[in-house]
């Protein structure tokens, strides 16, 4: 199992704080937002991780160097950060990934034990989500049970959108080796190859679950904690939740004190 994290992007929404500082190194409870998922990973087990940098990418590379405790890292860079999204920075990852991958964007803090629960799942490919909730945004998933039937992105959510069953992605995801090399990647290069390089990555995984190419199972995160630090406020609110002491002492907050401002 390989991890890849993505944390290329400007944070513009944290600015003044992210022109001379990566989003991924902004510290919640004294503590960088990266360093919180590579210490899951390592609890997790996982031994191998793939960071796509971007903006400041040095101080990044400097934080943490080529490993952390026993977790290997290398580092892909995106040196047109500015004017591309996600799905090209994932497409700029794709020859270092040769095993099974476990995606996470760079700007989460969760409680460590979720990664856990995806590993341990029965399902060769898993989108973590929650129950949707206002204020929460961006793209969703509609499952039977456990198997999603649809991916729906924040564009495609019309006025008068049903949300009722709709299940909020947390942008964490787990893929087989076979899904990434046979769909994800190939739906990512035919994007790129046209110049839609301005997209999310969902738009991918979305048109493989609509043909029925992937076969996407969703993991509820249940009690466990999580967070998506977009905005100042968010930053605020994690801080007055003292995120990063629950996160280290392994515990849990309920579901309606979670940030989940996502952005698409």
């Amino acid at each position: 199992m390989q991890a890849v994290i993505l944390v290329a992007g400007q944070g513009v929404r944290l600015r003044p704080r992210t022109d001379n500082c990566p989003k991924c190194l902004v510290e919640v409870d004294g503590k960088p937002l990266l360093e919180y998922q590579l210490e899951a990973l390592c609890e997790a087990g996982v031994r191998e991780c793939i960071i796509v940098v971007g903006h400041r990418a040095a101080q990044v590379r400097n934080a943490f160097g080529s490993r952390f405790h026993g977790l290997s890292l290398t580092y892909v860079e995106n040196e047109i950060f500015d004017s591309t999204n996600n799905i090209y920075s994932l497409w700029l990852a794709r020859r270092e990934i040769t095993r099974d991958m476990l995606l996470l964007e760079g700007d989460l803090i969760f409680e460590p034990g979720l990664l856990t629960d995806v590993l341990d799942a029965p399902y060769e490919n898993v989108a973590v989500v929650d129950r949707y909730a206002p204020p929460m945004n961006g793209t969703v998933i509609l499952a039977d049970g456990d198997l999603a039937r649809a991916m729906v992105l924040k564009m495609d959510q019309p006025p008068g959108f049903d949300y009722r069953s709709a299940l909020k992605t947390v942008n964490i995801y787990r893929f087989s080796h076979r899904a990434v090399s046979r769909e994800l990647m190939p739906a990512i290069g035919d994007y790129v190859s046209r110049g839609l390089t301005g997209h999310y990555y969902e738009m991918a995984i979305s048109r493989a679950v609509e043909a029925g190419a992937i076969r996407l199972h969703v993991l509820r995160t249940g009690p466990r904690a999580w967070a998506e630090v977009d905005t100042e406020e968010d930053l605020a609110d994690a801080e007055r939740m003292r995120f990063g002491m629950a996160l280290r002492l392994g515990l849990g907050a309920r579901a309606g004190e979670r940030l989940t401002r996502s952005r698409r």
